[in-house]
Protein backbone atom coordinates (compact mmCIF):
# COMPACT_ATOMS: atom_id res chain seq x y z
CA UNK A 1 0.00 0.00 0.00
CA UNK A 2 1.43 3.38 -1.03
CA UNK A 3 0.18 6.45 0.82
CA UNK A 4 -0.37 9.37 -1.53
CA UNK A 5 -1.71 11.71 1.18
CA UNK A 6 -3.12 11.31 4.72
CA UNK A 7 -6.07 8.90 4.71
CA UNK A 8 -5.75 7.90 1.04
CA UNK A 9 -3.53 5.20 -0.45
CA UNK A 10 -3.09 3.15 -3.60
CA UNK A 11 -3.41 -0.54 -2.77
CA UNK A 12 -3.56 -3.72 -4.81
CA UNK A 13 -7.12 -4.86 -5.46
CA UNK A 14 -8.34 -7.98 -7.27
CA UNK A 15 -8.36 -6.11 -10.59
CA UNK A 16 -5.18 -4.11 -9.91
CA UNK A 17 -4.28 -0.92 -8.02
CA UNK A 18 -7.17 0.93 -6.38
CA UNK A 19 -7.50 4.14 -4.37
CA UNK A 20 -8.36 3.26 -0.77
CA UNK A 21 -9.62 5.39 2.11
CA UNK A 22 -7.58 4.39 5.15
CA UNK A 23 -9.74 5.88 7.90
CA UNK A 24 -13.06 4.03 7.69
CA UNK A 25 -14.63 5.77 10.71
CA UNK A 26 -14.41 9.22 9.08
CA UNK A 27 -16.92 10.78 6.70
CA UNK A 28 -16.14 9.99 3.07
CA UNK A 29 -14.53 12.76 1.06
CA UNK A 30 -14.52 13.55 -2.65
CA UNK A 31 -11.57 11.16 -3.04
CA UNK A 32 -13.84 8.26 -2.08
CA UNK A 33 -16.03 9.01 -5.12
CA UNK A 34 -13.27 9.68 -7.63
CA UNK A 35 -13.37 7.74 -10.90
CA UNK A 36 -9.60 7.28 -10.69
CA UNK A 37 -10.11 4.95 -7.71
CA UNK A 38 -10.58 2.11 -10.17
CA UNK A 39 -8.04 3.23 -12.77
CA UNK A 40 -4.35 2.53 -13.26
CA UNK A 41 -2.43 5.00 -11.04
CA UNK A 42 0.48 5.04 -13.47
CA UNK A 43 -1.78 6.71 -16.06
CA UNK A 44 -2.12 9.72 -13.72
CA UNK A 45 1.61 10.04 -13.08
CA UNK A 46 3.25 9.36 -16.48
CA UNK A 47 6.98 9.56 -17.11
CA UNK A 48 8.24 12.94 -18.27
CA UNK A 49 6.98 13.44 -21.81
CA UNK A 50 4.50 10.54 -21.44
CA UNK A 51 0.88 10.73 -22.53
CA UNK A 52 -1.83 11.96 -20.15
CA UNK A 53 -4.61 10.97 -22.56
CA UNK A 54 -5.80 7.86 -20.64
CA UNK A 55 -5.95 9.73 -17.34
CA UNK A 56 -7.86 12.62 -18.91
CA UNK A 57 -10.42 10.16 -20.33
CA UNK A 58 -11.07 8.86 -16.81
CA UNK A 59 -11.35 12.42 -15.48
CA UNK A 60 -13.84 13.37 -18.18
CA UNK A 61 -16.40 10.96 -16.71
CA UNK A 62 -15.71 11.79 -13.04
CA UNK A 63 -18.35 13.74 -11.14
CA UNK A 64 -15.87 15.01 -8.50
CA UNK A 65 -13.55 16.45 -11.14
CA UNK A 66 -13.97 20.04 -9.92
CA UNK A 67 -13.21 19.01 -6.32
CA UNK A 68 -10.09 17.21 -7.50
CA UNK A 69 -8.89 20.19 -9.51
CA UNK A 70 -9.62 22.59 -6.64
CA UNK A 71 -7.62 20.35 -4.29
CA UNK A 72 -4.67 20.20 -6.69
CA UNK A 73 -4.65 23.98 -7.10
CA UNK A 74 -5.00 24.64 -3.36
CA UNK A 75 -2.28 22.11 -2.45
CA UNK A 76 -0.04 23.18 -5.33
CA UNK A 77 0.22 19.59 -6.62
CA UNK A 78 3.13 19.65 -9.02
CA UNK A 79 2.95 16.15 -10.44
CA UNK A 80 0.32 14.08 -12.21
CA UNK A 81 -3.10 14.62 -13.71
CA UNK A 82 -5.62 16.13 -11.29
CA UNK A 83 -9.13 17.21 -12.23
CA UNK A 84 -8.44 16.38 -15.86
CA UNK A 85 -5.51 18.79 -16.19
CA UNK A 86 -1.78 18.15 -16.51
CA UNK A 87 0.87 19.90 -14.42
CA UNK A 88 1.40 22.51 -17.12
CA UNK A 89 -2.32 23.22 -17.53
CA UNK A 90 -2.81 23.60 -13.75
CA UNK A 91 0.22 25.86 -13.48
CA UNK A 92 -1.26 28.17 -16.13
CA UNK A 93 -4.62 28.28 -14.33
CA UNK A 94 -2.93 28.91 -11.00
CA UNK A 95 -0.77 31.71 -12.38
CA UNK A 96 -3.72 33.41 -14.05
CA UNK A 97 -6.09 32.70 -11.14
CA UNK A 98 -8.71 31.66 -13.69
CA UNK A 99 -10.25 28.69 -11.90
CA UNK A 100 -13.36 29.01 -9.74
CA UNK A 101 -14.84 25.61 -8.83
CA UNK A 102 -18.49 25.15 -9.67
CA UNK A 103 -20.74 23.60 -7.00
CA UNK A 104 -22.25 20.22 -7.78
CA UNK A 105 -26.06 20.24 -7.63
CA UNK A 106 -27.85 17.00 -6.79
CA UNK A 107 -31.57 16.34 -6.50
CA UNK A 108 -31.27 12.90 -4.92
CA UNK A 109 -28.65 10.78 -3.23
CA UNK A 110 -28.16 7.22 -1.96
CA UNK A 111 -27.72 6.78 1.79
CA UNK A 112 -25.04 4.13 2.49
CA UNK A 113 -26.61 3.19 5.83
CA UNK A 114 -30.20 2.40 4.79
CA UNK A 115 -29.25 1.85 1.10
CA UNK A 116 -32.17 3.96 -0.15
CA UNK A 117 -32.08 6.79 -2.67
CA UNK A 118 -33.76 9.85 -1.19
CA UNK A 119 -34.40 13.47 -2.15
CA UNK A 120 -31.64 15.95 -1.31
CA UNK A 121 -33.82 17.59 1.38
CA UNK A 122 -33.65 14.29 3.35
CA UNK A 123 -29.96 15.01 4.06
CA UNK A 124 -28.35 17.59 6.33
CA UNK A 125 -26.21 20.23 4.57
CA UNK A 126 -22.44 19.79 4.71
CA UNK A 127 -20.40 22.39 2.84
CA UNK A 128 -17.21 20.34 3.14
CA UNK A 129 -18.57 17.62 0.84
CA UNK A 130 -18.49 17.71 -2.96
CA UNK A 131 -22.28 17.67 -3.24
CA UNK A 132 -22.97 19.89 -0.21
CA UNK A 133 -24.85 17.12 1.60
CA UNK A 134 -24.03 14.87 4.55
CA UNK A 135 -23.19 11.27 3.63
CA UNK A 136 -26.09 9.70 5.58
CA UNK A 137 -29.76 10.69 5.46
CA UNK A 138 -31.27 12.53 8.44
CA UNK A 139 -32.87 9.38 9.86
CA UNK A 140 -29.71 7.27 9.70
CA UNK A 141 -27.56 10.15 10.94
CA UNK A 142 -29.72 10.39 14.05
CA UNK A 143 -29.48 6.63 14.58
CA UNK A 144 -25.68 6.76 14.26
CA UNK A 145 -25.41 9.56 16.82
CA UNK A 146 -27.64 7.64 19.27
CA UNK A 147 -25.50 4.51 18.83
CA UNK A 148 -22.28 6.47 19.46
CA UNK A 149 -23.76 8.11 22.55
CA UNK A 150 -24.83 4.72 23.93
CA UNK A 151 -21.38 3.16 23.34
Amino acid sequence: MTNIRPGIAWSMGAAGPVLTALASDEEPTWQDFAACAEADPEAFFPEKGGSTRDAKKVCASCFVRSDCLAYALEQDERFGVWGGLSERQRRRLHERKQYVPAPVAVSSKRCPSCEQTKDADEFFRNGARHDGLDSNCKGCRGDLRKARAAA
